[in-house]
């Protein structure tokens, strides 16, 4: 039994020692490594990888900086907008202007709202009027007073084009090389906005039933394709349309103006009308009003809730009762009332005449003469024509009424 017991203490003995031995080299082995890696060894090629991996960023950044700035001198960075790639809402790049500040390209300016923008043609320009605004209230001096500073163009808003944008197209001076005079050198038109281009049809209004929106409508697309798809695919990509801000007057026998202070251009057939109005802007598909467009406008001004004239002279906000069933209010009639009563019933100069025969900046929508349309009446040659005459009652011809007669026929009341 002792010697039993001796043998197994011998071996724990034996055990034991292997065990310490084998602690001892691994302490020894640890320290050589710990010294290996403080000194000179895995920490040192680690952080120098660090650093070398963080100078190749900084290296190719400035790469990609540098290769940024190259497209960017060479392309214009996007300054200007074009309509093909229209600036994003809130851009701050200045649109690209000649030495009279009309712009050198079309001109897509955003709003914070993205269905609501104006395209300016390239040769045309924005313009603050005589109020010292883009807009003018029934009463206020509509005139224009300057082009529109380049810088100030994308602030145009939302609420300032539903007031009425007008643009013109040359610089502001007159006939007679001062800044006052008889008959400006330039155009002027209103920007309608489209926001729905689905809603971009005939109203309706003070027809004898639908099926005579669908006469109108069917006709012009059977019959005029060419022009009259281009406008609607037109109005469809720019989300609007212009229109001229004044009854038409004469540039001369075959051209329309759109100038203010002039006599309207009167006793013309809607054969002459359809070619003075091609004539006027013919490289920008310039024509002679649709029926869509006509009930477009007037759509408009109701949606954006527009200003207008009242019966006791004060003014308030239109309704579709002015529209369609009396526009004494803000038309040249026989029996206009309020603000509009001055200088009424007979024919007058389009524009300044009275300041309250005006919508959303567009003078003369309502009464002083009757304006031809392309928009078919009934079978044949029988066209429409609209908005009614200073020889009328507002309730017997307003805004959105239609009168028709053939395509040759003439009259003193009836004008391009």
């Amino acid at each position: 039994m002792k010697e039993r017991e001796k043998e197994i203490f011998t071996n724990r003995g034996i055990t034991l020692v292997a065990l310490i031995i084998t602690i001892i080299v691994l302490l020894i082995l640890a320290g050589v490594s710990l010294s290996f890696v403080f000194n000179g060894g895995i920490l040192d090629k680690a952080q120098q990888a660090v650093n070398e991996y963080k100078n190749a960023s900084e290296k190719e950044q400035n790469i990609l900086d540098q290769i940024d700035e190259y497209i960017k001198s060479e392309i214009g960075g996007g300054t200007g907008g074009g309509t093909d790639i229209p600036e994003e809402p809130g851009d701050t790049d200045e649109p690209a202007v000649d030495s009279n500040g009309l712009a050198t390209e079309n001109t897509t300016i955003t709003t914070d709202d993205p269905n609501v923008q104006i395209v300016i043609p390239k040769g045309f320009a924005p313009v603050i009027l005589q109020t010292g605004r883009t807009d003018s209230l029934p009463g206020e001096n509509g005139a224009v007073k300057e082009i529109m500073p380049k810088e100030d163009w994308n602030s145009i808003t939302k609420e300032d084009i539903n007031k009425g944008i007008v643009v013109v197209d040359n610089k502001i001076t007159y006939d007679n090389g001062q800044t006052s005079g008889t008959v400006p050198d330039f155009n002027e038109y209103v920007w309608v906005p489209i926001v729905d281009s689905s809603k971009f049809v005939r109203n309706g209004w003070n027809m004898d039933s639908l099926a005579d929106v669908a006469t109108s409508n069917k006709f012009w697309e059977e019959t005029a394709s060419s022009e009259y798809t281009s406008m609607v695919d037109s109005v469809s990509l720019n989300k609007g349309f212009y229109i001229g801000r004044y009854e038409a007057s004469k540039k001369d026998s075959v051209t329309a103006q759109s100038k203010r202070g002039q006599n309207p251009w009167v006793s013309v057939s809607q054969t002459t009308s359809i070619t003075a109005s091609s004539n006027m802007k013919e490289s920008l598909n310039s024509h002679l009003v649709y029926g869509v467009e006509w009930d477009s406008v007037l759509q408009w001004a109701l949606d954006s809730q527009a200003i207008i004239g009242s019966e006791s002279g004060e003014t308030k906000i239109i309704t579709e009762d002015d529209v369609q069933s009396d526009s004494r209010s803000w038309g040249n009639y026989s029996n206009s009332t309020g603000g509009a009563a001055a200088n009424s019933g007979s024919s007058a100069k389009v524009g300044g005449t009275n300041e309250y025969w005006k919508v959303n900046n567009i003078y003369d929508l309502a009464g002083n003469v009757w304006e031809w349309t392309q928009e078919k009446y009934s079978t044949g040659t029988v066209l429409a024509y609209r908005g009614g005459a200073y020889s009328n009652y507002g309730a017997g011809a307003p805004a959105a009424v239609r009168a028709y007669n053939d395509e040759s026929h003439t009259n003193y009341n009836l004008r391009v």
